[in-house]
């Protein structure tokens, strides 16, 4: 076979594996949306005879032992629960059947509302969150921080993007006591910090060095690309509360990256504070008459979350 046709071969031969991946992706999708369907409708059923008590499942999941041990007592009630939260329109309009069994029922059992528990269904969908990381993501308590809208000088900047918060359980207090430890510990956790950061972050460097035109040098602490909206990120991370200067700082690596790295396939540069603390009124007044897409994100560690939730959420229902 010449090089001509190996080339086609080795085309085709790609081809075709991309065909049956793709395939059996798709089946494996209309396999588990017909499942749940199923467990929806046997769920309907079963909560028609409640009044029959517990025996009723129990000689239903005896006589449907053949079919596997999918029908045990225990699955057959998370069957019931699942029908009594849903209704069918609320299963037509939200990607209910479009994400795993088991992570189904973990959202359903964790959930302390609705709201929560369809917010949880949607991010599972989008982000294809496996069953472990729905679990951490009600850990770092992710749905009352979405609640919280972040501090942007652009409204398209989405918690997507920007969060109020950002919770780092893989650090501890006693190793941080300066930004180097913080920035240090950020690195080393790499995989965690970019899944706290959300999907689409890409890491370009740590103390990125921007050299201008005129030859000075700059120092970025954290430089990110962000493959979903195609555009840099510069985070810079303050140990604790933010200053006038910091967003001035901020600003002007904005300003060079765009003038220095951005190409004409990317979008504006973003720029993110991190932070321990921030004053609400230096962080608005400071962010006047600046158009740069900015946002600011307080950092906590898993044991101070609680208390700043409640605050937080304190300070909201006061307005």
């Amino acid at each position: 076979m010449n090089q001509e046709l190996e080339k086609l071969y080795f085309e085709d031969l790609d081809r075709i594996k991309r065909s049956i991946f793709e395939n059996r992706a798709k089946a494996m999708f209309v396999a588990n949306s017909a499942m749940i369907s199923s467990y929806y409708q046997i769920g309907m059923i079963i909560n028609l005879r409640k009044s029959w008590g517990n025996k009723y499942i129990e000689r239903l999941s005896k006589d449907l032992q053949q079919y596997g041990k999918g029908y045990s007592i225990g699955h057959l009630k998370k069957m019931s629960l699942f029908a009594t939260v849903f209704s069918e329109n609320e299963i037509r309009e939200q990607p209910v059947t479009q994400i795993p069994w088991g992570s189904l029922i973990s959202i359903i059992s964790k959930s302390s509302s609705k709201e929560e528990m369809i917010w949880y269904i949607n991010q599972t969908f989008k982000n294809r969150w496996s069953r472990s990381m729905i679990v951490k993501q009600f850990e770092l308590q992710a749905y009352q921080r979405n609640l919280i809208t972040p501090i942007v000088t652009d409204e398209n900047l989405t918690s997507e993007i920007v969060k109020d918060t950002m919770v780092f359980n893989f650090i501890s207090r006693k190793e941080v006591n300066s930004e180097k430890d913080l920035k240090t510990r950020l690195l080393d956790n790499i995989i965690l910090f970019l899944q706290e950061l959300g999907p689409g972050f890409a890491l370009v460097g740590k103390e990125y060095r921007l050299i201008t035109p005129t030859n000075k040098s700059f120092y970025i602490d954290l430089l990110m690309y962000h493959t979903k909206i195609h555009a840099y990120v510069v985070i810079e991370v303050k140990l604790d509360e933010i200053m006038p200067a910091d967003i001035g700082q901020l600003n002007f690596y904005i300003n060079a990256i765009n003038k220095i790295e951005k190409t004409e396939f990317d979008n504006d540069t973003i720029g993110i504070l991190l932070c321990k603390n921030a004053d609400k009124f230096v962080i608005q007044t400071s962010l006047e008459n600046i158009d740069n897409p900015i946002g600011i994100s307080k950092y906590k560690l898993l044991e101070d979350l609680p208390n700043y939730l409640t605050k937080r959420f304190k300070e909201m229902n006061e307005f």
